[in-house]
């Protein structure tokens, strides 16, 4: 249990998007483009002593991605507004749940725009940091970029 609360604290530090591509057909009306507002963000740090790295994709109000590496991928993690989804492939494990359960888990009350304010905030790294305190988690977090895109690719679907 301690390995994916570690996780889930990490995938929630990360958190982005994943599979936004349109499934409209083509049209011979006139139809308004699906807007998207994307934020890319890398992030180093130390998650109980071990160094982790990782990216965070975020399609605002849409979904939130995430995915750590220790030299190759440890775990992923996926928000949207209705659920939450954690994979580790290591260690076999594959959860899906919703904001309850995280709630639960992480000791305070969290929603999507609760982990969507936690990652746009410009102390971002600070507030990451308290919610792995909560989990009873030693974590230092740095982020190296973070940026807004035009378009992006996500490395895997659901």
């Amino acid at each position: 249990m301690k390995t994916f609360r570690i996780l889930l604290c990490v995938a929630m530090l990360a958190l982005t998007t994943v599979g936004c591509r349109s499934t409209q057909g083509v049209s011979s009306t006139p139809q308004q483009a699906e807007r998207h507002d994307y934020t890319v963000m890398t992030f180093t740090g130390t998650v109980d002593g071990m160094s982790v790295s990782g990216q965070v994709r975020m399609d605002r109000d849409k979904v939130i991605w995430c995915s750590v590496s220790k030299f190759i991928e440890v775990g992923r993690a996926m928000a949207t507004p209705d659920s939450v989804w954690v994979k580790a492939p290591l260690l076999g494990q594959d959860r899906r749940g919703n904001y309850n359960d995280l709630s639960r888990v992480a000791k305070t009350p969290l929603t999507f725009a609760d982990l969507q304010g936690i990652l746009e905030s410009d102390d971002a790294e600070r507030r990451i940091e308290e919610l792995a305190r909560r989990l009873d988690i030693t974590m230092q977090v740095r982020i190296t970029r973070r940026e807004k895109v035009e378009n992006l690719s996500f490395p895997f679907n659901k």
